[in-house]
């Protein structure tokens, strides 16, 4: 296997974006186009595109360090040296999560992944307002936290200064900030894929993805992956599985609703305004609308 073969992709976003659905995606079309397929996608036992970026275990392995005893400042410096000596992944899970911005508080103006035979970046958007309600969901936090989370600049999962776990402190900031940090930066190569495209246009917004990560991109195999990972599907197969893995013990359900406009029916009027104000330079590049106050 060359290099230019073996390299591996980022698949980034802030959380809840539609990065696990844009994984389980991946993960049918490639099983699709395989010779020999199962009946139906396992959630809990097929989708492994990778390991996200944030691993504690891989990082120490890499590093040859006890990442527990380093403070985020400490840390932070060293994550994007990971890969450095070896390739990041060299075989099969080449697709990783990231839910860190490029460049963390802490990271000295270096990327916080590797970058050695990283192949390129999708950075998946969604509109700030339907982002605040899912992680409402998800993390069964008011609305109202929800929203002061998107426009906090030290906003990061896994904040404890306790540093155990299985995956390191992932800093990502306001939500301008991180779309910037993967947008702009110039290292990878990126994608950009507003969630709301991935509803409204999935058979082109899909395969322009595969074309970008060179996967098979047969239009009817790309059509039947994504009829197989509708919404109305994946929460079929996550009952079937007894809950995804990846579902937090306080959710209802990983899989919710899927949908867009969520944010302007369930946020009031402050919140949206806040938003708009807060983040309205991205919001505009990306063709979100917000509310303006009056």
């Amino acid at each position: 296997m060359s290099m230019q073969d073996s390299g591996y992709w980022y698949l980034a976003s802030y959380p809840k974006s539609g990065n696990t659905w844009c994984r389980v995606f991946i993960t049918e079309l490639q099983r699709l186009a395989g010779e020999e397929t199962p009946d139906e996608l396992n959630l809990n036992q097929d989708v492994e595109t990778g390991a996200i970026a944030s691993s504690r275990l891989w990082l120490d392995d890499q590093l040859g360090i006890n990442s527990c005893d380093l403070s985020f400042a400490e840390l932070d410096p060293l994550r994007g040296r990971a890969g450095e000596s070896a390739w990041l992944f060299a075989e099969g899970e080449r697709f990783h999560k990231v839910h860190d911005a490029f460049q963390s508080l802490d990271s000295r103006g270096r990327p916080v992944v590797s970058t050695t035979g990283c192949l390129g970046v999708v950075y998946i958007l969604r509109h700030p307002e339907d982002v605040a309600v899912s992680l409402s969901h998800f993390f069964s936090w008011p609305l109202q936290r929800c929203v002061n989370f998107l426009l906090d600049p030290s906003a990061a999962l896994v904040p404890s200064e306790w540093h155990g776990g299985h995956q390191v402190r992932q800093h990502m900031g306001r939500w301008d900030q991180h779309v910037r940090s993967w947008t702009d930066q110039q290292q990878l190569p990126v994608l950009v894929m507003r969630y709301e495209d991935m509803l409204a246009k999935g058979p082109e917004t899909f395969l322009t993805l595969t074309q970008f990560l060179r996967l098979p991109d047969d239009p009817s195999l790309v059509n039947q992956a994504l009829r197989n990972t509708s919404i109305e599907t994946l929460q079929k197969l996550e009952d079937q599985v007894g809950g995804f893995a990846e579902k937090p013990k306080g959710a209802e359900r990983f899989f919710r609703s899927g949908r867009s406009g969520e944010g302007a029916q369930q946020l009031t009027l402050e919140q949206r305004q806040r938003l708009a104000e807060g983040l309205q330079e991205v919001m505009r590049r990306f063709d979100y609308e917000g509310v303006d106050k009056a």
